[in-house]
């Protein structure tokens, strides 16, 4: 836990000698005896970052690393140690041993680190003060382990009497005892009664209390960052962050978009469960680069909005986001759906329906064109959110419905549908669409003009391009009477629609929550 620093330069209690700024440290450094012992803290003290925490950080490959602490912490397997080791203070320890057993070239890419990480966050104010003191002894005295802060401290350019840590295989032992047993080990009863000890942490109070010049301060620019806490994980903002508190994966991937893809899709594939398992992966596909519309959603109304609504879980997580890695997870899983997409139109059973004729199957007759399809659908997707996250709030009304065609509609680039699969398709549309429209112009109040008539025009262009597609028949729309159809609402949608359309702005000219709605 960490204390608030109040109190003045010269007061005392029992857990040390409390600061109130840094001027005030420098100044009692410097007011020290010659030959005292300085023993310095290290993470988030002399290294503003907790040096295992920024080990863990290091596990290759980083999403491997990922999931293996999330399992650490999901099992807990510190508290399933015996007697005094059971619980937190064995929790660091556990997660150093595993991961290093399981990831073993850690400790060799943490020693090629080590000087960049030095460079970049060791505490240079606190160094440059303990410099000019070298007629001191200075000791880092840390509950890190030796195999972690060691490196790091090497490339301080601080005459170091010595580096009291935590060792590897003992490291729990070495936390249950405390510092100050650690430190007594190494120096002595009488050299830590006479010597002056640096920490940020209260946690520290034994030694605090047995040396002569205790010193508390907490630093300004010290963070504790979580291991693999910038790494981008797909739909993890989607969950925890954009729809958090909402089961959003299971109510509205799979029993919205899934359910409805393979009610419109693979209900009338001649190998449906083949057919099922590709729309699978090619909806994660999809999903991890519309995700990157959503972050960016947050990214601009944070920089351009007058009065954004972000959430705390925004602020917190904000360093996973992450505009190149969606990319890579996204043609991870499109790859394996457009093999089985292919698979399943061209596989033909035999007596088995676990056997098939390798002579009837091609991949390279139609797959590269999928391929190239199902990316060039992707692009636009991103392309299309990034404008509706461009454009201001009311005109993203009628840009909406475009984004939950692409929801749907869009996978038509790869597969088929009917005309029924087209009307569920379009069904799905629009409920999401009309609450939007009540959710946006409630605040507002209607645009001026007969703006039925818009929406009309939009409905009408819909459902007519979804029942081409349904039927596949795109001569449809240029029958005498669809084109008379669409002169007509054309006609009567475009006075609406030259406003809505001059009435667009940027988003950062947007007066979005700096207006009063309207009564």
């Amino acid at each position: 836990m960490r204390l608030s620093i109040k109190s003045d330069s010269n007061e005392k209690n029992e857990t040390g000698h409390l600061l109130k700024n840094q001027a005030d440290l420098l100044e009692y450094i410097q007011a020290q005896p010659s030959h005292t012992d300085i023993l310095v803290d290290f993470d988030e003290t002399l290294f503003l970052r907790n040096s295992t925490e920024t080990y863990l950080n290091t596990l290759q490959p980083r999403i491997l690393g990922y999931f293996f602490l999330v399992l650490l912490n999901r099992l807990q397997l510190w508290d399933w140690l015996p007697g005094s080791l059971k619980g937190s203070v064995s929790r660091d320890w556990l997660r150093v041993i595993l991961s290093t057993i399981v990831f073993p070239w850690t400790p060799l890419l943490w020693r090629w680190r080590a000087k960049s990480l030095a460079l970049a966050q060791t505490n240079l104010v606190l160094l440059e003060a303990l410099r000019q003191r070298s007629d001191c002894g200075v000791t880092i005295a840390s509950l890190g382990f030796d195999f972690i802060v060691r490196p790091l401290a090497e490339q301080l350019p601080l005459p170091l009497k010595a580096v009291v840590a935590c060792r590897f295989w003992q490291g729990g032992r070495d936390r249950v005892q405390g510092k100050r047993a650690m430190v007594q080990a190494v120096l002595g009863d009488g050299a830590i009664a006479q010597a002056m000890l640096i920490t940020d942490s209260q946690d520290d109070a034994p030694l605090l209390s047995a040396v002569a010049a205790p010193c508390l301060f907490v630093w300004p620019e010290a963070a504790y960052i979580p291991a693999m806490s910038d790494i981008y994980v797909p739909f993890f903002y989607l969950e925890k962050v954009k729809k958090a508190g909402y089961p959003y994966f299971l109510k509205e991937v799979i029993g919205n978009d899934f359910a409805i893809l393979i009610l419109a899709t693979s209900w009338q594939s001649t190998h449906p469960w083949i057919h099922g398992i590709a729309m699978a992966f090619l909806l994660l596909s999809f999903l991890c680069v519309y995700e990157m519309g959503y972050m960016e959603n947050d990214l601009i109304a944070e920089r351009f909005e007058k009065k954004p609504a972000l959430s705390e879980l925004y602020l917190r997580h904000k360093q996973k986001i992450n505009f190149w890695w969606p990319w890579v997870w996204s043609a991870s899983f499109a790859m394996p759906g457009l093999f089985l997409l292919h698979w399943s139109d061209v596989l033909l059973f035999e007596t088995s329906p676990l056997t098939f004729d390798w002579v009837t199957f091609n991949p390279g007759a139609t797959l590269g064109s999928q391929v190239l399809a199902w990316f060039l659908f992707l692009g636009v997707v991103r392309l299309f959110f990034s404008f509706y996250n461009h454009v201001d709030k009311y005109s993203r009304v009628w840009l909406y419905p475009i984004l939950q065609a692409f929801k749907s509609l869009g996978f038509l680039s790869v597969a088929a549908t009917n005309a029924v699969g087209t009307l569920l398709f379009m069904a799905t549309v629009l409920a999401y669409w009309l609450p939007y429209i009540i959710y946006r112009y409630a605040k507002k109040g209607w645009p001026e003009g007969n703006i039925a008539q818009l929406f009309r025009l939009v409905v009408f262009t819909f459902l007519i391009i979804a029942m081409a597609v349904g039927t596949e028949d795109w001569s449809l729309l240029w029958t005498g009477q669809v084109l008379a159809m669409g002169a007509y609402v054309i006609w009567r949608g475009a006075g609406p629609l030259v406003r809505v359309v001059r009435s667009a702005k940027p988003v950062w000219s947007d007066q979005w929550g700096a207006e009063k709605p309207s009564s």
